[in-house]
């Protein structure tokens, strides 16, 4: 067992130090390759920056000794040297004077050799001296070249100038600059030129120090590969232009350049840089050995540093494998017998215990994935659940539902919410249930995306097809912005349905509230709203501002309406009736009447005409559920279709009377009689006898004739009549009780009073106010 355990410790030990040689090897030459690269670039920029600063140290001296140059030019002496013909003592004492400042200027700048000043008009130096054939072919050779030259002035080439003339002539190296007299002027009107000799060591200086630091050296060729300064005073003078990396120097178009070549059989890195003033090249080679130093320094450490990191990884792994590998170790202790344990039959058989390990992982993953899909599964209840606490008045805080919130991944703001309830319009027109639920779906999903724009909120299906939305808000304006903004969401959300679903909804707001717990407040206040749709109609936006507050005056009018429908059904008289109808639906939209006490006027109607029928002997069952009505009034979500539903069942009610009057035998007196009450009602000595005697039938005769026919008394049917007439009467005039009481054939107010209050409940007075309230 000890065996097996050490054996997985080694192979282990071993995989982890191969992977840790691996990135530690990757990581060496990724560092290597990278830092190579920016440490070599930052070389060859350091030796460009320093040929550059040589070129203007060097450049600024050149032009501090051609500008001393120019202001000797224009001193009188030389001026008169050039240009005016002196006799002997004249021209030896401007000679003289002209010594003095060629003096002096040598001796303000420790880097000039000589001066000296040639006149070609009067052939000769300013000290008288005629020059030789020899001397004009040596240290003079710059008079007979520069009497042609096209330019003002130029640098020449380093030149050895004889000091004596010994049996052992001693030299010295000079850099000549050579300007013409007058300092501008046409061809052929040269008349003289002044030489400056620089000493050839003093301007070497300048540039030694680049060359001691690492081995290389520093020099400066002309245009035509000659040696101007050179740390080596053979090659002083020296065409060098042959060499391959001076001639590939000399054809480059660049002024600044490096490249990498073999420098006197060594190789080197070359970098250069041309001087606009003189066209000169200062060179710079420093041998690759020298030049890569830093580099491979770099290298070396960096690769010790990678050793170094790598052992004490894999010391470390070795020490912390040991230590941790005593788990694994059980575990595998556990797994081995846990399959050395007796097979159950039919089960699966392992080949060792990894084999077994990764059958039970296996397992766990299927079973998170399978628990992970009924979670997802799970969310839409979850929050249907989440939905009806809030709406129901449970937390107190959204810390209580916060888990369930961050599960559904649903943010809301501790405070100012809007509760809005949403029902699509005609769902009976929707194919089917289910889609009427993706409908559905659709709707909270854009419902939430456009909240996020405002604030914050949760949109959930609480029952076919009706959906609610809350809003939060996290800012701290008043409650009327906050009802605007809500307002504006349920307009976009109104467009997306019918432009996109080809469907409308009608959308109910409640008033905004400040805390959690209010939110149930203004969830009942969004369905009081969205059941004014049946008054407003369907695609619309109901707010509680759109609701009248005091809606009683209008019910007693209306409920007065009531009672002309009713006697239109006794008559019966369907046409009657269905204007009376349209005419009170017209009502019911005109003046806003709220959907509760539509329902509640519609249903007392058809009550009381249930009651006038069934006094009359009409069977009314089965015209409609007398139980479950108000149920089925609450289906209709138009006023249209209510009033369709309302006048069917009037219709009902009309066929079923006459069918009950046509089982009876016909009576034309009782007809006549009808009419002439309506004639007549308004006298006051209308009565049985009067009508009997109008007739010709005995009292008894015409009293049993109206119970048949008219399935009531004829004192009941003359007050209704009287009645009907005298609530016309109140409500459409502003004639006195006393005067209506006389109009409908009441000569005693009193009597007229106490008969009306007794059939409507009302006293006139009292029935007028609030049918005109």
């Amino acid at each position: 067992m000890n065996v097996t355990k050490n054996r997985r410790l080694v192979k282990a030990i071993g995989v982890l130090s191969i992977v840790l040689f691996l990135l530690v090897s990757t990581s060496f030459f990724f560092t290597y390759s990278v830092f190579n690269k920016q440490l070599k670039r930052q070389l060859v920029d350091t030796n460009m920056e320093l040929l550059g600063q040589v070129d203007h140290k060097l450049e600024l001296t050149l032009k501090h000794i051609d500008k001393s140059t120019i202001q000797l030019l224009k001193n009188d002496e030389v001026i008169r040297f050039f240009d005016k013909d002196l006799d002997e003592q004249a021209s030896q004492n401007n000679a003289f004077r002209i010594s003095n400042l060629i003096a002096n200027a040598i001796n303000s700048m420790d880097n000039i050799f000589t001066i000296d000043l040639y006149s070609y008009g009067k052939q000769r130096l300013v000290t008288g001296n005629v020059l030789t054939e020899e001397e004009l072919s040596n240290d003079f050779r710059w008079i007979t070249g520069f009497e042609q030259f096209d330019g003002f002035y130029e640098w020449m080439s380093t030149r050895k100038v004889l000091i004596n003339r010994s049996s052992y002539p001693v030299y010295r190296d000079v850099v000549t600059l050579v300007r013409t007299y007058p300092l501008i002027h046409s061809p052929g009107a040269r008349r003289g030129a002044v030489a400056v000799n620089v000493k050839e060591d003093a301007l070497y200086g300048l540039i030694r120090n680049t060359a001691d630091a690492d081995g290389g050296q520093t020099f400066v060729v002309d245009r035509e590969g000659v040696v101007v300064l050179h740390s080596d005073h053979n090659k002083v003078g020296k065409d060098i232009s042959e060499f391959s990396y001076i001639s590939r120097m000399l054809k480059s178009e660049g002024d600044t350049g490096h490249f990498t070549a073999d420098v006197e059989q060594t190789q080197s890195s070359v970098f250069y840089v041309k001087d606009d003033y003189t066209g000169w090249y200062i060179v710079r080679s420093v041998p690759e050995s020298q030049f890569t130093r830093p580099l491979i320094l770099f290298r070396n450490v960096l690769f010790l540093l990678a050793v170094v990191l790598f052992v004490v990884a894999t010391v470390s792994a070795a020490v912390i494998g040991r230590w941790t590998f005593k788990p694994m170790n059980r575990f595998v202790q556990a797994m081995r017998q846990q399959l050395s344990a007796p097979a159950k039959s039919g089960g699966r058989k392992y080949n060792d215990e990894f084999h077994y390990f990764e059958s039970t992982v296996q397992h766990i993953l299927e079973d998170r994935e399978q628990l992970h899909k009924q979670v997802v599964e799970s969310k839409p209840l979850v929050k249907w659940q989440l939905m009806t606490e809030l709406l129901s008045g449970g937390p107190k805080n959204l810390s209580a539902i916060q888990p369930y919130m961050d599960t559904l991944n649903i943010r809301l703001h501790a405070q100012r919410f809007v509760v809005m309830s949403i029902e699509f319009d005609n769902k009976g027109q929707i194919a089917s249930a289910r889609d009427l639920k993706l409908y559905a779906y659709a709707l909270c999903n854009v419902a939430e995306e456009l909240m996020n724009a405002e604030g914050q909120g949760i949109a959930c299906e609480l029952d076919k097809g009706k959906c609610v939305v809350i809003m939060s808000f996290g800012d701290d304006e008043d409650r009327e912005r906050h009802a605007i903004r809500a307002v504006a969401v349920a307009d976009m959300l109104k467009e997306f349905v019918q432009e996109y679903l080809g469907r409308t909804i009608s959308i109910g707001i409640g008033d905004a509230v400040e805390m959690l717990e209010e939110v149930p407040a203004s969830y009942k206040q969004s369905l009081e709203a969205l059941r004014y749709k049946l008054v407003m109609g369907g695609n619309s936006i109901i707010t509680r501002e759109d609701i009248p507050a005091d809606p009683s005056p209008q019910f007693y009018k209306l409920f007065a309406m009531t009672d002309g429908i009713v006697a239109s059904v006794k008559l019966p008289d369907a046409d009657k009736m269905r204007g009376q109808v349209r005419k009170w639906f017209e009502s019911f939209a005109e003046q806003g009447v709220p959907p509760e006490l539509i329902m509640q006027l519609v249903v007392q109607c058809l009550m009381k005409t249930a009651t006038a029928a069934a006094e009359i002997g009409v069977d009314t069952e089965g015209i409609f559920p007398e139980q479950y009505l108000v149920e089925m009034l609450n289906q209709y979500e138009r006023l249209e279709q209510l009033e369709k539903f309302t006048v069917g069942a009037l219709d009902s009610f009309i066929e079923r009377i006459r069918e009950k009057r046509g089982s009876r035998e016909r009576n034309d007196t009782i007809d006549k009689a009808k009419q002439y009450i309506q004639e007549h009602y308004m006298r006051s000595d209308m009565s049985l006898n009067l009508l009997a005697g109008e007739f010709h039938l005995s009292i008894s005769h015409l009293s049993k004739l109206f119970k048949e026919q008219m399935e009531c008394n004829f004192i009941d049917y003359l007050m209704e009549v009287r009645m009907n007439q005298a609530k016309e009467l109140l409500a459409g005039t502003e004639d006195k009780i006393r005067d209506i009481a006389e109009q409908v054939g009441y000569s005693n107010v009193n009597s007229f009073v106490r008969i009306f209050k007794k059939m409507t409940g009302l006293t006139p007075t009292e029935f007028r106010e609030r049918s005109k309230g």
